[in-house]
């Protein structure tokens, strides 16, 4: 029992450390220019990124249930690797094709982490009886996260006027780190799924369908893995079209890490006792806001506007996170919240081939206008749908 103990206490302690070294790609700010560099265009940067999420739909569940009956810290070891592998190709070939395997193996690194990370610290937590402390844990581990990507903005622009490598070779050895981390993991004592992978898979997706709130989680995930996703591919052509010098994108996600981490640490800690479906709903309200008002006001001021979306960022994660694991049971909960996921990304991969086609068809403002729309028309159809599950409880109940 002391032993478990001392596991959880580790566990707990050394989760903040695996997400900061493991989040910490600090390619962000240069990777369109990077891809550009490449020789890629628009329309086949978005189907790269649209066949990176079909690599995630294909292993998400399998990764997911790899954790829930074999183990987590493994799959968080595996990610680190099939991640770091990805980056590696990057820099070594210049092939539109050779770029898709790097995505199919950077795709099937992200599953292995999905769940498994916020799967120990939640139990971890349980066995210490600090199952309250989640989300407050969860959100001054992305406030580190953020701060760090901050740092790493500034650093990545700088590095890449110097050499234009060097961010993804940063970026690499910080998943390396991450790796050698991840060993330090002790799998909670819990109780595993006594069926087959296949059973087990079925029975979890089982629990979505049974499950209203679950259900309309996966709905509100398949929505916001398009509007949220696409946003960040989304960023440099909007500062292309208001004249903004590639030079300044690392000082811009500078601002826009300072947001996602004071939103983390404090707008976390101020909404706490609020109904997590709620926050999650004002959330798709402000994506869609941070689509529509920049076309309004075409300008470099409207990077502000587009600093709500980090808003979005920092809470999105420890809020969904929080409402899956409350109401899931320990032996499927890795394999829910890897649906979960695996919602987000069908979500992204359908519909990120037609942001490429309309960026090099259409232009950024009607790109912009399309997608704060169809994302406002998703979110009033989720507040509709939460409705009805509602009317039909309360009709059941009655009969």
């Amino acid at each position: 029992m002391i032993n478990l103990q001392e596991n959880s206490t580790k566990n707990v302690k050394l989760y903040p450390y695996f997400r900061f070294f493991f989040n910490m790609l600090i390619i962000g700010p240069i990777l369109i220019p990077y891809m550009l560099f490449k020789g890629l265009n628009y329309s086949q940067i978005m189907l790269l990124q649209s066949i990176s999420a079909i690599a995630v739909i294909f292993f998400e569940v399998p990764t997911g249930a790899i954790a829930d009956k074999i183990s987590r810290h493994l799959s968080l070891v595996c990610s680190g690797f099939f991640c770091a592998s990805g980056l590696l190709i990057y820099i070594i070939f210049q092939s539109f094709y050779v770029f898709i395997f790097a995505e199919i193996l950077f795709g099937i690194g992200m599953t292995f982490s999905s769940g498994a990370d916020s799967a120990i610290l939640y139990e971890s937590l349980v066995k210490l009886e600090r199952k309250k402390e989640y989300q407050k844990i969860e959100g001054q581990a992305a406030f580190n996260v953020f701060m760090g990507h901050a740092i790493g903005s500034v650093i990545s622009s700088l590095t890449y006027s110097y050499n234009k490598f060097l961010p993804f070779w940063i970026s690499i050895v910080n998943l390396v780190i991450a790796i050698f981390l991840s060993f330090g993991f002790s799998d909670p004592e819990r109780k595993k799924s006594e069926h087959k992978y296949l059973i087990h898979v079925l029975k979890s997706i089982n629990v979505v369908f049974k499950t209203p709130r679950i259900f309309w989680t996966v709905m509100f995930a398949a929505l916001m893995g398009f509007a949220f996703r696409a946003s960040f591919w989304l960023y440099q052509p909007y500062f292309k079209h208001v004249d903004i010098d590639v030079k300044l994108f690392g000082f811009i996600f500078l601002y826009f890490n300072l947001v996602a981490a004071f939103s983390s640490k404090y707008l976390v800690r101020k909404f706490y006792d609020t109904r997590p479906r709620k926050i999650l709903i004002s959330l798709g309200i402000i994506i869609s806001l941070s689509y529509l008002l920049p076309v309004l006001i075409i300008t470099p001021a409207a990077i502000l506007i587009l600093g709500l979306q980090q808003i979005v960022r920092g809470l999105y994660s420890p809020t969904l996170r929080f409402y899956i694991n409350h109401h899931i049971k320990d032996k499927f909960r890795a394999t829910v919240i890897s649906l979960v996921s695996l919602a987000a990304s069908l979500g992204f991969a359908i519909l990120a081939p037609f942001i490429g086609i309309s960026l090099d068809k259409l232009g950024t403002i009607p790109t912009y206008t399309w997608v704060g729309m169809f994302t406002a028309l998703g979110i009033t159809s989720l507040i509709l749908l939460r409705k009805f599950q509602k009317m039909k409880k309360g009709n059941s109940i009655v009969r």
